[in-house]
């Protein structure tokens, strides 16, 4: 059975939250990002990580894991709807550059229904805005770099001011489509990409989580640590093969007992 409070304490956050709000929203996900890794290790291992709400709740709060956007999202929405939110699975595309948007599926997020408005909420996609988006075409400073979104038709296109040679670019994030969907309806682009031959979901481990509210970051790939302090430029370590566990354990809290 479903336990918001104990949902509430794997995030640090008081079992007592008071009725839906945008503060509330925007606590809920933050904590989410700081206290929920986002990570393929189960993926990286062939553990075949599935998309029930049930089991990635089980998996995010007994466990104290964390997860891909099938696993985190589904989640995460399961907690806005025991605290009373209204909350739609949606799916996104995902920009791959020169190949223009990927397939349908590829990303799962979420549409917050609040106070006659929709809010875009994403947990699942590594450093990834902090904050709920109002849908819209709009342009904002959100941390931890400032984003861009346009309304057209039944889609809305998330754009990011990344960091680049030239200072900075406007580049394409996610196609985000409002039609509601089931967490099942991902089940084929789950299975896809754990199992396709050069992705780097099943070819090299990673975690990632946001450290505060300004933009602080710690990613681990492969044999590499990145952090970020705020918005500043990520400094990079190199991992050794035989410290890699210890780093995970010290950074995310995560035990890689299956570490090959």
């Amino acid at each position: 059975m479903f336990s918001a409070a104990a949902y509430l304490r794997r995030l640090d956050l008081p079992s007592q939250v008071g009725p839906p709000s945008l503060d509330l929203l925007a606590a809920l996900q933050l904590a989410h990002l700081i206290h929920v890794p986002f990570e393929n290790l189960h993926v990286y291992h062939h553990r075949g990580p599935l998309t029930d709400a049930d089991g990635s709740v089980h998996k995010i709060v007994d466990l104290e894991r964390g997860g891909w956007c099938f696993e985190v999202n589904g989640a995460f929405a399961t907690l806005l709807r025991g605290l009373g939110f209204v909350v739609d699975h949606v799916s996104c595309q995902v920009w791959e550059g020169d190949e223009g948007w990927g397939p349908e599926f590829d990303h799962l997020a979420t549409i917050v229904h609040l106070d006659g408005e929709r809010f875009f909420v994403d947990v699942g996609f590594g450093d990834c805005c902090l904050e709920p988006l109002v849908v819209g075409t709009t342009e904002r400073d959100a941390v931890p770099r400032a984003v861009r979104t346009e309304v057209t038709g039944d889609h809305m296109v998330l754009t990011e001011l990344m960091p680049s040679d030239n200072g900075a670019e406007w580049e394409p994030q996610l196609r985000i489509s409002f039609r509601p969907r089931h967490l099942e309806e991902f089940d084929s682009r789950s299975t896809h990409l754990q199992i396709s031959p050069g992705l780097s979901w099943h070819e090299k481990p990673f975690a990632t989580r946001a450290l505060d509210g300004a933009g602080s970051r710690v990613i681990l790939r492969g044999d590499l640590l990145r952090q970020r302090v705020g918005r500043s430029a990520f400094i990079d370590t190199p991992v050794a093969a035989a410290d890699w566990s210890a780093t995970l354990l010290a950074h995310f809290g995560l035990v890689d007992d299956l570490r090959r």
